[in-house]
């Protein structure tokens, strides 16, 4: 069997400048920080980040936003990190941060879609908005749908409450977030685990990502960070 467990700089080795990266999280919680402080560290810059927010700052991607990584945010909150609309506002052109905003339903079935392998989805929300712009909108039943199309990524980072050495992973609580939907809409797939235990000790049922969708296990994710 293959050895998944690396050291963080190990995993996030392929992430080159211009990647696309999934980043679990819910302000912040379940986001793998030990991850991105590696990311911080590696500095690959021009990033495009997908996630539900931006974080807080000194927390999850708003560490990659303040360090000035990323060049694109695709998320549906971000109103937590003021950083987000000073890049956004700024004219100098090396801080630039251009941030698409999704409705947080329609972000999250849009990773969901890709990884089912599904060509897209209708939703009336965004309809007549400018969300809309740019998009089909089919008209079922007399409503007016858009069309919207899977969303992936080249990397996924993941926070694990407890994953065995295969890779399959529970999530304690609310550090379930995006997690479990991402880990099948990227081509690689590391976890920052809190725990990381013998294949079979964790019991089947409880099993939420199972590791045929993880490529990298990083332990050492702080418990607390929640």
């Amino acid at each position: 069997m293959k050895n998944k467990i690396m050291t963080a700089e190990e995993a996030i080795a392929g992430i080159k400048d211009g990647s696309s990266i999934m980043v679990g999280g819910f302000m912040a919680c379940g986001t793998p920080e030990i991850l991105i402080d590696a990311l911080v560290e590696k500095g690959a810059k021009d990033l495009t980040i997908i996630c539900n927010d931006a974080g807080v700052p000194g927390r999850g991607v708003g560490k990659l936003i303040t360090s000035g990584q990323v060049k694109t945010l695709i998320a549906s909150h971000v109103g937590l990190n003021p950083e987000v609309a000073q890049r956004m506002n700024t004219e100098d052109p090396r801080e630039k941060l251009e941030c698409i905003l999704v409705p947080q339903g329609t972000l999250a079935e849009r990773i969901r879609a890709y990884g089912a392998g599904l060509g897209g989805f209708l939703t009336p929300t965004g309809v007549g908005t400018i969300v809309a712009e740019g998009k089909q909108v089919i008209n079922a039943g007399g409503k007016d749908y858009l069309l919207e199309e899977p969303l992936k990524a080249d990397f996924a980072l993941l926070r694990g409450s407890v994953t065995d050495k295969f890779g399959n992973t529970t999530y304690n609580g609310t550090t379930r977030t995006f997690n479990p939907m991402m880990a099948t809409a990227a081509d690689y797939v590391i976890v920052g685990a809190c725990e990381i235990v013998e294949i079979g000790d964790i019991d089947p049922n409880n099993v939420v990502t199972s590791g045929i969708f993880v490529d990298a296990i990083v332990g050492g994710e702080k418990p607390w960070q929640i």
